[in-house]
């Protein structure tokens, strides 16, 4: 492509002279055609002459000092920062180069933020850093909607806003030989005068940054090796950015072990997710060339280590290194019927109230005051799938407000076993209020509340079969009611969980070091 420099177009009121004499010119000409046109044939008027030739296309052909200027704003627009009193001219590439007519009008959509002469001069007039002026350069006799045009957004500041601060952003902070990455600065103040940065790296041997932050890993001897990536400000403050980033080269995994605790381990369907441990020969290897497995998708499925349960039932995991073949399984079993909830997993919270706060262990439940009664139920957020003939014990470890508050005059506080299901079993367990088959106080001060599916009935459907299982859509505790208090109120829940027997439960709560007085 042969790149025309901007031409030295004359003034406008010298192109205007031109356009009158040229028009003048074309009436006689007019005149001249109308006395022969008579005797001349239409192949008498083409011969001879050579069709004009349009432009297809014109760019600006923009020099680096103003390439590195030049930054992309929120609209998707190219803005060139200038400061108040600096002029700069912008090159342009008209193709082809063989048009009849080259001539260009240059315009400003806000001359009180910067001007253009038809030599393409752009001059900042005033500015805050935040209003601009589009300057366009388009052929003369075109509109700008044609696509034959170039333009760029001016910003212009009154004076110099130096950066303050610069952070580098970006969406991974490990990469392997080969791999790129777009990293973004954020520059404070926001209204700083330029927006981009030079770019550089602590070792070119293991990454590259090109101008426009395409961070690329290079392919070398280290097994994982940092690199700081620099982002410095073009404004001569000096204030710089850096980011460490972890440059990995591929190493394949000779062999694989999954954690042995895992193996015909328990798993609640409603836990969701499982991010599995396991360890690999040598430590540092690639492990995303790892291919895993599941025996049964229907019931599980597995991505680089992480089991999504998808039904009920037992699922053997196995992952496997391909270029030795070496492999190591697990088994799962997953259960109809048996449902956790323990809070040591946010991603996987099941078990939550309407306003909450979780922690590691337990669930913070917030009852608020309305009227004179506070009220904040424990509600199932998915369906769960309840079993009488294998899990029929239901037991939840929380708080008592009668207990907790009983200083502040609380003497009343309703819990519901609520739900509602597909095969008809709904409303209270066993329909109504504080009807739990036991109570155990911790020593801890929390307390267990213990329902039997397979001797309390529901509300409506009575007692469930145990022989399968039963979606619930609705499984909640209505923890209502709560009375003489002036004030929201709170209870901690520490867990809830199906077990097969009494007996499960009494050793679950000495295995967390408690001991407990039968209430009821």
């Amino acid at each position: 492509m042969k790149t025309r420099q901007q031409h030295n177009n004359a003034p406008r009121p010298r192109f205007n002279a031109m356009r009158k004499a040229a028009t003048t010119l074309v009436g006689s000409l007019a005149a001249v055609a109308a006395l022969t046109l008579a005797a001349c044939s239409d192949d008498d008027l083409t011969a001879g002459t050579t069709p004009a030739i349009t432009p297809v296309s014109l760019e600006f052909n923009m020099p680096e000092e103003l390439q590195r200027l030049i930054y992309t704003d929120k609209t998707g627009s190219e803005c060139l920062p200038l400061i108040k009193g600096e002029t700069v001219q912008i090159p342009y590439t008209l193709e082809p180069d063989t048009v009849t007519f080259a001539d260009v009008e240059w315009t400003s959509n806000n001359e009180a933020v910067a001007t253009v002469d038809q030599e393409g001069n752009i001059t900042a007039v005033s500015g805050d850093g935040t209003g601009n002026a589009t300057v366009s350069v388009t052929p003369v006799g075109y509109l700008s909607s044609s696509g034959i045009s170039a333009s760029i957004k001016v910003v212009v500041s009154n004076e110099l806003v130096e950066a303050e601060t610069i952070t580098i952003n970006a969406t991974a902070d490990e990469l392997y030989g080969g791999d790129t990455l777009h990293l973004e600065t954020v520059i404070a103040p926001d209204n700083s005068t330029y927006k981009t940065v030079e770019w550089s790296s602590s070792d070119e041997s293991l990454a590259t940054v090109s101008a426009d932050g395409i961070l690329t890993a290079q392919v070398s001897d280290a097994t994982i090796a940092p690199v700081t990536i620099t982002a410095t400000a073009i404004d001569g403050s000096g204030v710089q950015g850096q980011k460490t980033f972890n440059i990995r080269q591929i190493v394949q995994p000779e062999e694989v072990t999954i954690d042995a605790e895992y193996n015909n381990s328990v798993w609640a369907f409603n836990e969701k997710t499982l991010k599995l441990d396991y360890t690999t020969v040598p430590a540092e290897c690639t492990t995303s060339l790892i291919q895993w497995t599941s025996s049964d998708p229907a019931i599980a499925t597995v991505d680089n280590g992480v089991v999504t349960f998808t039904g009920r039932g037992d699922v053997t995991i196995t992952a496997t290194c391909p270029e030795t073949g070496q492999s190591s399984s697990t088994k799962l079993s997953i259960p109809s019927g048996f449902v956790r909830e323990t809070y040591h997993n946010e991603n996987n919270l099941t078990f939550s109230g309407d306003s909450y706060t979780w922690h590691d262990g337990y669930l913070t439940v917030k009852a608020p005051l309305s009227g004179t009664k506070c009220r904040g139920d424990l509600k199932n957020r998915q369906s769960v799938y309840l079993h009488a003939g294998n899990y029929p014990i239901i037991a939840v470890r929380m708080e008592d407000v009668k207990d907790k508050y009983a200083a502040e005059g609380v003497t009343k506080r309703n819990i519901t076993l609520d739900g509602s299901s597909t095969g008809g079993f709904s409303g209270g367990l066993p329909s109504s209020n504080n009807k739990w088959l036991h109570d155990y106080k911790c020593s801890d001060g929390s307390h267990v509340f213990i329902y039997d599916l397979s001797q309390q009935g529901w509300q409506n459907g009575g007692l469930m079969p145990t022989n399968e299982e039963v979606l619930f859509k609705t499984f909640q505790f209505k923890y209502a009611d709560i009375e003489s208090i002036s004030h929201d109120c709170e209870y901690n829940v520490y867990w809830l969980q199906t077990f097969k027997t009494l007996q499960d439960v009494a050793d679950y709560i000495a295995g967390e070091g408690l001991t407990y007085d039968i209430i009821k």
